[in-house]
């Protein structure tokens, strides 16, 4: 049977003792505030005062055209349970429509019910008969259905429909201010938790405020990193690390070495360019990450400024060097002034070096060369190399281990010492001349410009005006044949000789096939005439290949 003798059916009921029960539903279901509470309570209380088999509370989605089954008292299999019946199909989909209570006495015998095969089969899984529901309607908005069941046929009489239609109006207020309160919590919350996000964003706002004037104040006194970072280390409590584009650490607040895969890190750009890595000790929320992100904005104006500063040093330094390698007429006096600036006192001896500087990084190369802080040094791009002109006698011992940490190939001329600042030009000569027989024989390593012997002399001629044009002249049938077929005979021969003769050798630095160097030796052989490679010829016209080498003319 579907009810105990202690809950008699409503049908036996009194007016006066269903009335009050549903006053008592009324106020136990409205006391509540949580809606699956209401939920709940509604199909349990439901079941034992119509005294059925089973209840079950089905909410609407108008939109998707179906109602589901959320609650139940009484169902025996998850797939009634969790059931999904489309608007307008079985007792459950017409109910739910919103229109008017519904019922079928036997379910599955009832032709008058639009059916869907794989519900059917729920519901006979079920064992349900008869099945009787109210809509629940709220000011017009459907919001669903209070069914009950039986595992048998019944007809279910007006004072029972009546009854639960009355518990469903019930149901639908109380489910309608459960919601509403829900909203009303989950709004309440949200404004706390928007006050709270106001409050933690304001802090930051006046954290990040009080950041911007000290840091401010740090670039502008003096656009030093390392006092920026000091400053970036107190305010987030950890150390931390500026590393360079090719990985390098530039500055840092600690001597520790900058972790691998810092927990925290944010890029430091300006206009575009990527100036480095701003890296920190510890795991950042978001916000210290913030934080981190205007530290790493006042270090991108400390790097500008410091390079601001550092191109007006070049290009001091580059006038200077102009003055000392290209000009004649610069009194000694003022050059030995000017040079005071970077620590190169009158009278002690100097030398130049030349560096090879490729264009892609010559800038990063003088940066690294500036950074070691080297004593009484000059240094400038000039034409297509590194000048340096330096009283440090151990530039070398000091050089070649930074350019192996950063993976460049040394490869420099040295020219002097000189005493006299007014002679600082031939030792730049030789310099170069040397740094181009380095290159041209594919070889690092530094070369003494004093190496060249004769060399130099010819150079120091050519320079002035005063060598002969005979010294040359050896050499022309080769440069006009090379200026009339866009040939490179000249520059074939002076290798040739510099390598002493060697086929392979030339081939490879000048990238061709030992055939084609032979072919283009028997072509100069016939320009120059037989024995042009051998003593006495052999240094008359090395010497004029060098000469026209060094000048850039062959």
């Amino acid at each position: 049977m579907a009810h105990t003798p202690e809950t008699p059916p409503a049908a036996d009921r009194s007016r006066e003792e269903l009335l009050r029960v549903l006053l008592d539903t009324a106020t136990d279901i409205t006391a509540l505030r949580d809606v699956d509470a209401v939920l709940q309570t509604i199909v349990r209380r439901t079941r034992a005062i119509v005294g059925t088999d089973m209840a079950y509370f089905a909410l609407t989605d108008v939109e998707a055209g179906v109602t589901a089954i959320r609650y139940t008292d009484g169902v025996a299999t998850q797939a009634y349970r969790t059931l999904r019946q489309p608007l307008g199909t079985g007792v459950l989909g017409e109910v739910a429509r919103g229109l008017a209570p519904f019922q079928s006495s036997d379910y599955l015998a009832d032709a008058a019910l639009v059916h869907v095969p794989e519900i059917d089969e729920i519901v006979r899984a079920e064992g349900v008969h008869a099945i009787m529901g109210v809509p629940l309607t709220v000011a017009g908005r459907v919001m669903g259905a209070l069914v009950v069941a039986e595992r048998r046929p019944r007809v279910f009489a007006p004072q029972e429909v009546s009854l639960v239609d009355s518990l469903g109006t019930i149901a639908a207020v109380a489910l309608d201010n459960s919601m509403r309160f829900e909203a009303a919590n989950r709004l309440a919350e949200d404004l706390v938790r928007q006050q709270q996000r106001s409050a933690s964003e304001l802090a930051l706002i006046t954290q990040v405020l009080e950041l911007d004037d000290r840091l401010m104040d740090a670039v502008m006194v003096t656009p030093d990193v390392g006092r920026v970072l000091g400053i970036g280390q107190g305010v987030l409590a950890c150390d931390l690390w500026l590393r360079d584009p090719d990985g390098g650490v530039l500055s840092a607040t600690t001597t520790d070495p900058a972790p691998d895969d810092a927990p925290g890190s944010v890029a430091v750009t300006a206009a575009g360019e990527r100036l480095g890595v701003l890296a920190a000790g510890r795991a950042l929320d978001a916000p210290a990450q913030a934080l981190l992100e205007r530290v790493a904005v006042h270090v991108a104006l400390a790097l500008l400024f410091a390079r601001a500063e550092e191109d007006a040093d070049l290009r001091l330094q580059s006038e200077v060097l102009d003055d000392l390698l290209e000009r004649t007429d610069v009194p000694r006096e003022r050059l030995e002034r000017r040079l005071q600036r970077w620590g190169l006192q009158p009278g002690e001896p100097l030398w130049s070096v030349v560096i090879e500087a490729p264009d892609t990084d010559r800038r990063r190369r003088l940066q690294v060369v500036r950074a070691l802080g080297t004593r009484s040094v000059m240094m400038a791009a000039h034409h297509d190399h590194l000048c340096l002109v330096t009283a440090d006698p151990d530039w070398e011992r000091r050089l070649r281990p930074v350019f192996t940490a950063h993976g460049w190939r040394l490869r420099a001329g040295l020219g002097g010492p000189t005493s006299d600042v007014r002679r600082l030009g031939d030792a730049h000569r030789r310099a170069e001349l040397a740094l181009g027989s380095l290159a041209t024989l594919g070889r690092d390593g530094v070369l003494d410009g004093a190496e060249l012997g004769l060399l130099g002399a010819l150079l120091d001629l050519a320079h002035r005006g005063d060598l002969p044009q005979s010294l040359t002249s050896a050499i022309d049938p080769l440069r006009e044949y090379d200026r009339t077929r866009d040939a490179d005979l000249t520059r074939t021969a002076y290798v040739y000789l510099e390598t002493d003769g060697n086929v392979a050798r030339v081939a490879e630095l000048l990238h061709l096939h030992r055939n084609t160097v032979r072919q283009r030796l028997e072509r100069i052989g016939a320009l120059l005439g037989p024995g042009w490679d051998v003593s006495p010829r052999r240094l008359e016209t090395h010497l004029a290949l060098r000469v026209l080498e060094a000048e850039g003319r062959s």
